[in-house]
């Protein structure tokens, strides 16, 4: 084989591999992080990235948000290496936009890579949302290589089962898929 050729077809596994992937969470919770909770916020960025196996270009970057009072709550957001990952969880959202009656806390999360999501990095990213106490999620894998493509979509509300259920539920279904 010619050295062009081997060249090519490196050029094209390599091409092959980035694959754009964008994590959309919506997550309702009973609890929402304080103020005083930053650096632990910052920290679950650390374990987060470390857990998908990506890398951190900077260190997080954390803030309250109080003013105005309908946005208030805790939001971040981190450069990694192919991307960032951003978040923002709202103290008191409306009622009204809420899906399950126990929530209390809107958290709006993103992961945004050139490199691929799967189900274990986003169950991964889930295990470390459970201090919240998640009540529902609506989270949505796309895949924005050629177009807004939908790899994958998962719901699950706490009436249908126990969070832990679930993420027991994705973690056998990880194992066996």
């Amino acid at each position: 084989m010619s050295s062009n050729n081997r060249t090519r077809r490196n050029k094209q596994r390599n091409y092959d591999k980035i694959q754009h992937h964008h994590l959309l969470l919506r997550m309702e919770t009973k609890n929402c992080p304080l103020e005083n909770e930053k650096a632990e916020a910052a920290q679950m960025i650390h374990d987060i990235v470390g857990d998908i196996h990506m890398k951190l270009l900077a260190q997080p970057h954390v803030y309250y948000v109080s003013i105005p009072h309908y946005n208030e709550g805790l939001t971040a957001i981190a450069p990694i290496e192919t991307s960032h990952i951003a978040f923002h969880f709202w103290k008191k959202p409306e009622r009204r936009i809420m899906a399950n009656k126990e929530s209390n806390c809107l958290l709006e999360f993103d992961i945004y890579t050139c490199g691929a999501l799967n189900t274990s990095q986003v169950t991964h990213v889930l295990h470390h949302l459970t201090k919240y106490e998640p009540t529902h999620i609506d989270a949505t894998i796309l895949n924005r290589k050629w177009s807004l493509t939908l790899e994958k979509h998962m719901k699950w509300d706490l009436s249908e089962s126990t969070w832990n259920d679930y993420l027991h539920k994705l973690n056998s279904n990880t194992i066996r898929g």
